[in-house]
């Protein structure tokens, strides 16, 4: 008998997390000025449109890039939830879907156009980044537990084509930067408490001291969960130091730590079951003890070097581990099922380096020079649940995943005109060593490689110091994970070789208003995928997966912002999105897990001589099919939130409280859905009316 006992030391020794008890920094410090950048002199108005970088690599403001990028700024995070929920900050974003699924031990839901959708846990057909390091693996699996709202700056979302350029990420890009520490030494404390027994404990401290710029965060978290058996505790420790070496260079080191003991997870109920009791939780998961337990450390350096007036390098590199032990609620005790209790233990580094060089010359031109590598070594092993305990062994391998990219870009800019074009090279390889071998599951080993050549190109016309047009194009390509390689599509362990990456070819055109007080963004798009990947069959948590002959997608993406006179501010995001198979036995069928429409409106206003904030905000979702036939789906739903604010100033005290209600008419809606679902358990209920308090204190020496 196996037993887990890092889970256990886990719980009684969470030694790396000794130096959060005395250091950290206010969760709500605040914010740093954003840089601004204005419209031409002889507009006669000025517009204050935000600095953006992932879509060109590039610092400079998102009106002037020609693609869709949303921004979602430090007070919009903080507003949100307040700084815990990544959902809730990406509800803003047109294009965007992320759900939350009430669950701990499964991540959050978010797909962008679609992509996505199919994940059953963790986030796929994104990359995720975190101030240029990667958070998403080769294979293209990525969790958003890494991301830390608390401290971050800014989000930035790059939908559309020139997401092909960060590789194996068909469906876009999402970034967080964290912010620098305050100019003075800080520190803070904080405490939110929540319905269903939520409490989040932070510690941070930052400051400059010298030529050193500090940030460390400490977290402590857990909750008794909105579902039956969904309770959870997390702690992290996160920090950012940033040397200045003279002479134009920096170098940046970020450490992210993350312990979660146990995460119980509830599982998917039918849709009966969600109608009859939305707390409920399937009687299989308290028999196998159905849930995650993980650990998580990186370390990521960035080097920043200005050579001169026209050229900069950019290096970065990264290393960590990650240990995953899942439960799943059946017992895996069949001879080549794989087990049902999944232990991964992770190895990534990586690393990359970019050069830019801004030619001087009449016309602005800046060309950008790039290569990345990324690998992960995973060792997975697979045991009988045996009543929440491991039995027999059933699984264990090595698995190993790698990628390299190579890219070039470049950017013109010839009077109101403004071409944007690139090109990526990118290799994926997969390998899988089986070490388990019977007479009744003989040897499972495998290998794939992939490569892409992807081409990106992009034009911009300056209609007026207030208008842009824009129209773009690209290829991309996804390829499977390791987690999907490692079941066939018959539901039986082994490396699943028959799945092919899916190739995607992007056309994107939009406009872009800004004036003193309004700012639109209009998206129109369409896509098509060939070789879609997507769930065959999701049986209690472990997924097979096929390729789809094609699917299409295409849609509108449109915000509106607009300052209203007495401190008043509306915000509009609207999306529509059509998603059908092609071909194949769904030809015509919409794609499950992506809704058709989706609305968010905000009103917002702030009352600064009192330090007084408040917000009502409006989320709808239009219904969600769960399976690909379209026989089942969850209703559409309005959800209506409101929150309210206060913050003091007092010598070098700040003082901020915090108070918000969520799902304020109490509705009853599924927060999140399972595509293809065995048993119909395919719905995960939201909870009803929920509120959050907190407050904060820090001090700046």
């Amino acid at each position: 008998m196996h037993d887990v006992r890092w889970r256990v030391l886990a719980r009684a020794h969470p030694w790396y997390l000794l130096p959060a008890a005395s250091l950290g920094l206010a969760l709500f410090a605040p914010p740093a000025a954003q840089a601004q950048a204005a419209v031409p002199a002889d507009s006669g108005q000025q517009t204050l449109p935000t600095i953006v970088v992932t879509a060109t690599r590039l610092r400079q403001p998102d009106f002037d890039v020609p693609a869709a990028v949303g921004v979602v700024t430090r007070d919009q995070i903080v507003d949100a939830a307040p700084a815990v929920s990544l959902v809730q900050s990406l509800a803003r974003v047109p294009g965007v879907v992320a759900q939350d699924r009430q669950s701990y031990a499964q991540d959050a839901q978010i797909s962008i156009r679609g992509f996505g959708s199919r994940a059953s846990f963790g986030v796929r057909g994104i990359r995720l980044l975190v101030d240029g390091i990667p958070v998403s693996r080769p294979d293209g699996q990525g969790q958003t537990d890494a991301f830390d709202l608390a401290t971050a700056e800014r989000i930035e979302i790059l939908r559309g084509p020139f997401s092909a350029l960060y590789g194996n990420a068909a469906g876009g890009v999402i970034q967080i930067f964290t912010r620098d520490g305050p100019p003075r030494p800080t520190f803070g404390v904080s405490m939110l408490v929540g319905s269903y027994g939520t409490v989040t404990q932070r510690l941070d401290a930052g400051g400059t001291v010298g030529d050193v710029n500090y940030v460390v965060d400490g977290t402590h978290f857990r909750t008794d969960g909105y579902r039956r058996h969904s309770a959870a505790e997390r702690n992290n420790l996160r920090a950012k130091f940033r040397y200045d070496l003279g002479k134009d260079a920096s170098l940046t080191v970020l450490f992210n730590g993350e312990n979660q003991p146990h995460a119980e997870d509830p599982s998917g109920l039918t849709r009966q079951q969600a109608r009859d009791d939305p707390r409920f939780a399937v009687p299989g998961v308290y028999t196998f003890g159905a849930g995650e337990s993980h650990r998580d450390r990186q370390l990521g350096l960035v080097y920043e070097q200005q050579l001169g007036q026209d050229d900069q390098v950019h290096v970065t590199g990264y290393g960590g581990t990650r240990r995953v032990v899942q439960f799943l609620r059946f017992s895996g005790s069949s001879a080549n099922g794989g087990g049902a209790v999944v232990d991964l233990d992770d190895d990534s580094r990586g690393g990359g380096a970019r050069w830019i060089h801004s030619f001087s010359a009449a016309t602005p031109l800046d060309l950008i020079v790039g290569i990345e590598y990324d690998r992960l070594h995973e060792l997975r092993k697979g045991w009988v649940n045996a009543g929440g305990r491991e039995g027999g062994l059933r699984r264990n391998e090595d698995d190993v995943s790698s990628q390299t990219g190579e890219y070039v870009q470049a950017e013109w800019k010839p009077g109101r005109w403004r071409l944007d074009v690139g090109l990526r090279h990118s290799g994926v390889k997969f390998g899988s060593d089986d070490h388990y071998v019977t007479a009744d599951d003989p040897d499972d080993s495998g290998s794939r490689r992939f490569t892409s050549t992807d081409p990106v190109a992009g034009v911009l016309y300056r209609v007026s110091p207030h208008l842009n047009v824009y129209a773009n194009y690209g290829q991309g390509f996804e390829t499977p994970t390791l987690s999907e390689f490692a079941y066939r599509s018959d539901g039986q362990a082994g490396f699943n070789e028959s799945l092919r990456p899916s190739r995607s070819r992007d056309y994107e055109a939009g406009l872009k208003g800004a004036w003193e007080r309004a700012k639109f963004d209009l998206a129109i798009f369409r896509i098509t995928t060939v070789d879609d990947i997507i769930v065959a069959a999701s049986n209690d948590g472990r997924d097979s997966y096929d390729n789809a002959t094609s699917t299409r997608r295409h849609g509108l993406e449109l915000s509106i912002t607009q300052a209203l006179p007495a401190g008043f501010d509306a915000y509009l995001a609207y999306t529509w999105l059509q998603a059908r198979f092609g071909g194949g036995p769904f030809d015509g069928k919409y794609m499950p897990g992506v809704p058709r429409q989706t609305v968010y409106g905000a009103l917002d206003w702030r009352y600064r001589p009192f330090g007084f904030s408040t917000s009502l905000s409006a989320a709808w979702r239009d219904r969600v099919y769960v399976d690909n036939q379209n026989v089942g789906a969850a209703a559409s739903r309005a959800v209506l939130n409101y929150r309210l604010g206060f913050e003091q100033h007092a010598a070098r005290w700040h003082f901020r409280e915090f108070a918000s209600i969520n799902n304020l008419l109490d509705r009853r809606y599924i927060g999140a859905v399972v595509v293809n679902a065995s048993n119909g358990r395919s719905y995960q209920p939201a909870p009803g009316r929920n509120i959050t308090l907190g407050v904060s204190a820090s001090y700046a020496f």
